[in-house]
C-alpha cells in the first residue's frame, strides 16, 4: 500500500506517537508554518523542535561535474515509511541512483534515515557523500505563556567513537543525538548551512564518508537521530534503542496491517476501499503520546498538533468506527483530566498544547459533546469502569451547561463550533449538543440508579427537541436556523453581521437578512430564531436525529442544492460558497444518512474521497480540497461514521445489552463486507449481497438484525433477507 500522486502543497509526515518528522516530498525542509512562523516543519518531539531537517551533499570525483546537494526526483509514501528516489535531476549526470528510506520505530523518541547509493555504469564511481543536519531547539506555540523560553544557544558536542554528536539547548534539558552506522572520514560542527538557509538560530553538524562503487555495487549508510525533553540519559538510552539490531521496518509494518484488517472494508469500488484504508493511516499518524500530559489524538498535521476538545468530539465517534476504543478512552481521559485542572467547574477545555498551556478554556459546544461522546464510548465498548471515572466531572459538566442559560429559556448562550467572533449567542450547534447531552446524561443516571433524576433529564430532551423543532426553524427557508436571539441581541452585533453581508455572494440570501433585520427591529428582547450566515451547524437537528422528519427531508434536500454544496463537499457557509471542509462534508453525509438517504450521503463521501492526496500522497486536507492541515482528525469522523453506523448500520448499544444491525446501503453498493469491527467485547462482520445481510457475532451479546427481523447469538453466523 503507497501512494505516489503529484501534489499541489508538497508535504509529508514521517513519526509515530512520539516523534514527529515533518519536511517537503522533495526531501527539503523548507520553513513553513503560521502558528510558530515559519517553524512548523522539521522534527517535533512535542513540545520541543530538535531538527529544522537534514540535507545530503552528493559528489561523484569521476563525472568531475557532479556536486549537488541530493533533491528527489520521486517520492513513495507508505503507512509505516517514506521512500525517496534520487535518479535524475536529484544527483546530476552520474551513473549513481540512490534511495532514502526513512521511519520512525514505534515506541521510540527517534528516526531512521537510510540512504542507498547504486551504481548502474560500467565504470567504477569515487564517490563521496556529506549529511548535514541543522539542530534547532524551539518550543511550541505560546510556551512564553507557561515561561517556557528556548535558550540563547544550542552547544554541541562530537563523540568520535560513537560516530554521533550530542546537542543541548543552554537553558533547557532538551537534547538531540545525531549519528551514524558507518565511520566518517569527516566532520565538522557550527553555524553554517546546506542548501536551505533555515530561520531561527541553531548549530550545524556533518558527517563525510568516501566510498568506491564498482559496476552493480552499492552502498549503504544509515543515520540516527534521537532526543529528549527530559534529560541526557533519556536521549541516550532513545539512541541506543535506534542502534539496536532489530526489524523495525517489519515491526512498523506489521502494526499498520493489523490496523488495516481491523474493521475491514471489502468494496467492488476499489478506490474507495483504499481511500478508507488510508484514512485510518492517516488517524494513527495524529497519536501523540507525550511524557508528561498523556496521549490523545491530535488536530492536525502541521499546524495544529496538539489536542482539542471540538476535534476530539467529532473525530473519536470515527475512531470507535475503526475500532480504537483505546485510542478514545485515552483522549477524553486527556481532555477530562486537564478540563478538571484548567476550569475545575464542569467546563471543557476547547485545546491544550503539548506544554501544558490551555489558550481557550472551552466553548460551551465542547462540554455538551463531551457528555454526549463519554456515552457514546461506553455504548460501543461497555466500559462502565470508564463511565463511573468520568461521572463526577460529568455531573458538574451538566451544571455547568445549565448555568450558561441565563434567561431560563432552556437554550446555553456561547460561542458554538464556527468561532466567529461576535457570535457568542445561543448558536444552534450549542443548543442542539446541550439537548443530546441532556438525553445520555439521563441515560447514565437511570444506570446509575439514579431513576428520578433520569427521567426529569430525559423529559428535558424531550422539551428541548420539541422548542428545536418550533422555534429554531425557519418555514420561509425551509432551514434550522443559526441562532436563537433578541432583536436586542443582535443589534449589538450590527458589525459582525454586516461583515457578513459584505462578504455573501448571495444576493437573495444577503436581501433576506436587510428584509428580517427591518421587518423586526420593533421586536426588542423577544427572542426568535434566526437564519444569517447559514453555516454548516444548522445541520446538526439531522446529524443527531432530533429534527421533525419533514422538516428534516425539506432541509436535507434545499441544502443538497449549489448553494451549499461545491465540488469537494458542502460549504462551511452558504452565504460564501467558497470554503469547504471535510468536517462540514461528514457531518452532512451523517445527517442525510441519519434520515435514510445513504445515496446522497455516499456522493458527499466520494466528493470529499475526490482530494484524496491533493495536498500530500495518502491523505485528505482540512479544507477541501488542498489547504490547511494536510493530515487532519477529523476526517475519520467523515469517513468511518456513515460508513459502519449507517450504511451497515452497526450500532452497539451495551446499555441495552444488545447489538443492533441494520444496513442501509447505498444503491452502487450491492456487495459489500465489512469485517472484524471491534465492539462491546468481541467483534462483528457485515456482508451485504444484493438483497441478502450476513452477520458474524463474535461478542457475548446478542445482535438483533433489520429492525427485529432476526437475531444472532452470540458466536453465531446469520444470514437473512434484509430489504
Amino acid at each position: 500500500m503507497k501512494a505516489t500522486t503529484r501534489c499541489t502543497r508538497p508535504q509529508y509526515v514521517c513519526g509515530n506517537e512520539k516523534i514527529k518528522l515533518i519536511g517537503g516530498i522533495d526531501g527539503y525542509f523548507p520553513d513553513f508554518g503560521h502558528h510558530l512562523e515559519n517553524e512548523m516543519g522539521g522534527l517535533w518531539l512535542y513540545p520541543v523542535k530538535l531538527l529544522d531537517g537534514f540535507w545530503m551533499r552528493f559528489i561523484d570525483h569521476t563525472a568531475g561535474t557532479v556536486d549537488c546537494y541530493m533533491k528527489a526526483d520521486e517520492f513513495e509514501n507508505y503507512p509505516h515509511k517514506n521512500v525517496f528516489s534520487y535518479y535524475g535531476g536529484g544527483l546530476g549526470h552520474t551513473t549513481v541512483t540512490a534511495t532514502r528510506t526513512q521511519l520512525a520505530p514505534e515506541g521510540v523518541k527517534g528516526i531512521l534515515i537510510k540512504y542507498v547509493f547504486h551504481n548502474h555504469g560500467k565504470a567504477v564511481c569515487d564517490c563521496s557523500t556529506e549529511f548535514l543536519a541543522r539542530v534547532h531547539m524551539v518550543p511550541v506555540w505560546l510556551s512564553e505563556e507557561v515561561g517556557l523560553h528556548a535558550g540563547e544557544r544550542v552547544d554541541m558536542t562530537c563523540r568520535d567513537k560513537e560516530r554521533c554528536f550530542v546537542a543541548k539547548d543552554s537553558d533547557n534539558p532538551w537534547y538531540a543525538i545525531i549519528g551514524c552506522d558507518t565511520p566518517w572520514a569527516e566532520n565538522r560542527m557550527g553555524d553554517f548551512f546546506g542548501p536551505e538557509n533555515t530561520v531561527g538560530t541553531g548549530i550545524s553538524c556533518a558527517m563525510t564518508h568516501n566510498f568506491y562503487l564498482a559496476p552493480g555495487e552499492t552502498k549503504e549508510i544509515t543515520f540516527y537521530v534521537a532526543g529528549s525533553e527530559l534529560s541526557e540519559e533519556d536521549a541516550r538510552n532513545q539512541y541506543r534503542q535506534l542502534l539496536l539490531d532489530r526489524d523495525y521496518e517489519g515491526e512498523k509494518k506489521a502494526k499498520y496491517d493489523k490496523l488495516i484488517g481491523r474493521a475491514r472494508l471489502t468494496l467492488e469500488d476499489k478506490q474507495f476501499q483504499n481511500i478508507y484504508d488510508w484514512a485510518k493511516v492517516n488517524a494513527d499518524w495524529l497519536i501523540l503520546d507525550q511524557d508528561t500530559y498523556g496521549r490523545g489524538i491530535m488536530a492536525g498535521i502541521p499546524e495544529y498538533c496538539w489536542w482539542f476538545g471540538c476535534d476530539s468530539f467529532y473525530t473519536l465517534q470515527g475512531i470507535l468506527g475503526m475500532g480504537d476504543s483505546k485510542l478514545c478512552r485515552d483522549t477524553l481521559r486527556l481532555i477530562k483530566d486537564y478540563s478538571e485542572q484548567v476550569n475545575g467547574n464542569g467546563r471543557v477545555i476547547h485545546e491544550l498544547l503539548p506544554n501544558g498551556h490551555c489558550p481557550n478554556p472551552g466553548n460551551t459546544q465542547e462540554t455538551a459533546h463531551f457528555v454526549t461522546m463519554v456515552w457514546k464510548y461506553f455504548e460501543w465498548t461497555g466500559d462502565r469502569e470508564f463511565l463511573e471515572e468520568c461521572l463526577p466531572y460529568i455531573h458538574k459538566s451538566i451544571a455547568w451547561l445549565r448555568e450558561q442559560d441565563d434567561d431560563g429559556d432552556m437554550y446555553p448562550t456561547g460561542y458554538g463550533i464556527t468561532e466567529i467572533a461576535g457570535l457568542n449567542m445561543e448558536m444552534i450547534d450549542t443548543i442542539v449538543y446541550t439537548c443530546e447531552a441532556y438525553e445520555c446524561y439521563g441515560k447514565m443516571l437511570e444506570l446509575d440508579g439514579d431513576h428520578e433524576a433520569a427521567r426529569a433529564y430525559l423529559s428535558l430532551y424531550e422539551q428541548m427537541k420539541e422548542k428545536i423543532n418550533q422555534e429554531l426553524w425557519d418555514e420561509e427557508n425551509g432551514l434550522f436556523c443559526d441562532a436563537y436571539a433578541s432583536y436586542e441581541t443582535i443589534e449589538k452585533k450590527r458589525d459582525v453581521i454586516e461583515g457578513m453581508l459584505e462578504s455573501s455572494h448571495s444576493d437573495e440570501m444577503k436581501n433576506y437578512i436587510l428584509r428580517i433585520l427591518e421587518e423586526r427591529k420593533n421586536d426588542g428582547a423577544m427572542e426568535r430564531g434566526w437564519l444569517l450566515n447559514r453555516n454548516w451547524p444548522i445541520n446538526t437537528p439531522m446529524e443527531i436525529g432530533i429534527a421533525d422528519e419533514d422538516k428534516a427531508l425539506r432541509a436535507l434536500a434545499v441544502m443538497s442544492t449549489d448553494d451549499y454544496i461545491g465540488p469537494y463537499g458542502m460549504y462551511l457557509s452558504a452565504m460564501y460558497r467558497g470554503a469547504q471542509m471535510t468536517i462540514s462534508t461528514g457531518v452532512m453525509a451523517v445527517a442525510q444518512a441519519m434520515y435514510g438517504r445513504v445515496d446522497e450521503a455516499l456522493g458527499l463521501i466520494e466528493k470529499m474521497f475526490t482530494t484524496f492526496g491533493m495536498a500530500t500522497p495518502g491523505s485528505m486536507s482540512e479544507m477541501s480540497p488542498d489547504y490547511g492541515c494536510f493530515v487532519q482528525a477529523w476526517t475519520a469522523y467523515s469517513t468511518f461514521l456513515p460508513v459502519v453506523r449507517f450504511f451497515f448500520g452497526i450500532e452497539p448499544l451495551a446499555s441495552q445489552k444488545k447489538l443492533l444491525v441494520n444496513p442501509c446501503m447505498p444503491a452502487k453498493w450491492q456487495k459489500a463486507s465489512l469485517e472484524e469491527v471491534p465492539v462491546l467485547d468481541g467483534t462483528v462482520s457485515v456482508r451485504v449481497e444484493g438483497k441478502t445481510l450476513t452477520v458474524e457475532n463474535k461478542t457475548s451479546y446478542p445482535a438483533v438484525l433489520c429492525g427485529g427481523k432476526a437475531e444472532c447469538q452470540p458466536g453465531q453466523s446469520v444470514t437473512v433477507d434484509y430489504k
